[in-house]
């Protein structure tokens, strides 16, 4: 054998053979996606690796699937094949829950007693139209509590797979989520403002409900102590976060002097207020009409210390949520959804906290202004390229939306409805004399604090008593991403930043067209008959030519 056909041989055969067997034996892996959708993130990395106990994880999506649930289950297995590359902590179990189930029904309602709720996926089959109950839950367990780990993320809307795209951009997170929930030894505390006539619990529930399993819970009444201020400021001190959602009652001087002092130790404040008063119920009544007014919470000045104003204004945007209206004769009445400006539908600005997020529903918002300050402001959310701001006092009507919207007249873009205000701030009582005499008053010290100029964003709609979803709005049927933004907002100041980072991990997913794909698919199957046929004929005839060439006759 000459050296030319060794070099031949150890090139084309043994280096690849070498290669292969050099991956399957070192467990070699390599992610070439484009988004690294196999690379798991750096937090989910250090989550793993301090696992110091086992962690019993069952995955009930398993057994007979449709085929977009089947390329589910795989890509979650292909996670948590990556995971256990980190840890051996993981006992992983895919269990099928309707092997040796009797009844199908018998069976959903012994998962729904555990909250596990089933998907009902329609498919065709042999031009059959069958429907398939599956369960995309699986169960984290760490021997003393059990986290319900839903795999499925969806929007109202969603086709079957966009519901499966959206699911696998966020397997990660999901389990990163549990991992997280978990492994809390002890939570930090978050307190709600229930003075001054802010939101009803009961329209709040669903915000809270999402935040229990991350946080203690806590109710605060700036009142309770008023002749003890001294121990209602120790009290606030307690507490990393307070959220103030829609007061109505405005602050007194001391009120104002004790959160100020509270935020200026370093406690984090989540503001939702209304600097615009209307009685939305009285848009409602025979005139149709209501009176929107300067709403004055005597919190003007403190605001401007700390970098920023509210207007009494209001916004319109050409890009806005509808609003449910009759329409005819009572006995021929019809209720349609029509575009309101007066509520925005707004996108998120490019950070941290708003990535990923769909539209928010803002009612009644007005402008936030930036001013000089020593903290930086970051503004979150913006109305869209067409708005507008109108001024206060003035008189809403709900004939105006019969009023045909005019693109020209919205010109005033990006107004903000919502920032984040961090770093270090200057007391809103240096230099001024102090309504409670305290020990400790400090005049600088560094936190955070976000505000929205719509003291309605955290509250859910109310049906027969019960608290719906918030983001949903049960006249039009639509669904908006406020709960989702307003955990992000509360994450990011409690200082969870991981499970901020985590979620927003991008996950391009290919959609094919399948309307396209049906309708090209005939001329897909005789391509393929025809050209393997076409490339054997023509290479026949190369190679008959070739041969006449050569040997002659």
């Amino acid at each position: 054998m000459t050296l030319k056909k060794r070099s031949n041989i150890l090139k084309n055969i043994l280096l690849p053979l070498a290669l292969v067997l050099a991956v399957q034996w070192f467990d070699l892996h390599f992610d070439l996606t484009q988004d690294q959708r196999y690379t798991l993130d750096p937090s989910t990395i250090s989550v793993l690796e301090a696992l110091d106990k086992p962690l019993k994880i069952d995955i009930f999506l398993s057994g007979k699937l449709p085929t977009d649930y089947l390329r589910f289950q795989r890509e979650i297995q292909a996670l948590i094949q990556s995971m256990e590359k980190y840890t051996d902590q993981l006992i992983v179990e895919y269990i099928d829950p309707f092997e040796g189930a009797p009844d199908t029904a018998e069976l959903v309602a012994e998962m729904n007693q555990y909250g596990l709720t089933p998907e009902y996926v329609i498919s065709e089959q042999n031009q059959a139209v069958e429907q398939t109950v599956v369960f995309p839950w699986a169960m984290v367990n760490d021997g003393n509590r059990t986290i319900s780990v839903p795999l499925i993320e969806k929007n109202l809307g969603d086709n079957q797979q966009t519901i499966i795209n959206r699911s696998i951009g966020q397997i990660e997170f999901k389990f990163f989520d549990a991992f997280f929930k978990i492994s809390q030894e002890q939570k930090k505390v978050l307190a709600v403002l229930t003075s001054h006539d802010t939101s009803e619990d009961v329209k709040i529930a669903d915000l809270m409900r999402s935040l229990q399993s991350y946080y203690q819970l806590a109710s605060f009444d700036l009142k309770a102590l008023e002749n003890d201020p001294i121990k209602t400021l120790e009290n606030l001190k307690r507490f990393e976060l307070l959220m103030v959602s829609n007061p109505r009652v405005s602050f007194s001087e001391q009120e104002k002097y004790l959160l100020d002092q509270h935020l200026i130790n370093g406690g984090k404040q989540l503001w939702m207020v209304n600097p615009v008063a209307i009685n939305r119920d009285s848009l409602f009544n025979i005139k149709g009409s209501a009176v929107a007014i300067g709403n004055d919470l005597n919190m003007g000045n403190a605001f401007f210390k700390y970098g920023f104003r509210l207007e009494k204004n209001i916004i319109k945007d050409l890009y806005c949520a509808p609003i449910v209206l009759a329409t005819g004769a009572q006995s021929q009445a019809q209720y349609l959804p029509i575009p309101w400006p007066y509520y925005p539908l707004v996108a998120p600005n490019d950070n941290v906290i708003g990535n990923g997020i769909s539209n928010l529903w803002f009612k009644f918002a007005s402008t936030i202004d930036t001013v000089r300050s020593s903290a930086t402001k970051t503004p979150l959310v913006s109305s869209s390229d067409f708005s507008k701001s109108v001024q206060t006092p003035i008189t809403i009507a709900l004939n105006e939306a019969s009023d045909k919207l005019v693109p020209s007249t919205f010109n005033q873009p990006h107004q903000t409805m919502g920032i984040l205000v961090k770093g270090s701030f200057s007391s809103a009582f240096e230099n001024r004399i102090k309504p409670v005499k305290i020990n400790q008053h400090r005049d600088k010290g560094k936190s955070q604090m976000i505000i929205f100029s719509d003291g309605t964003l955290a509250e859910n709609q109310v049906d027969k008593g019960s608290p719906l979803e918030l983001g949903y709005d049960k006249w039009t049927n639509n669904f908006y991403g406020n709960k989702r933004f307003l955990n992000n907002c509360i994450h990011y100041l409690m200082g969870n930043n991981a499970l901020l980072e985590v979620r927003s991990k991008a996950v391009n997913m290919v959609v094919l067209d399948r309307e396209l794909i049906a309708k090209k698919s005939n001329s897909w199957r005789i391509a393929l008959l025809l050209l393997p046929l076409l490339i054997l004929g023509l290479f026949g005839a190369i190679v008959t030519r070739w041969r006449k060439a050569k040997y002659g006759q």
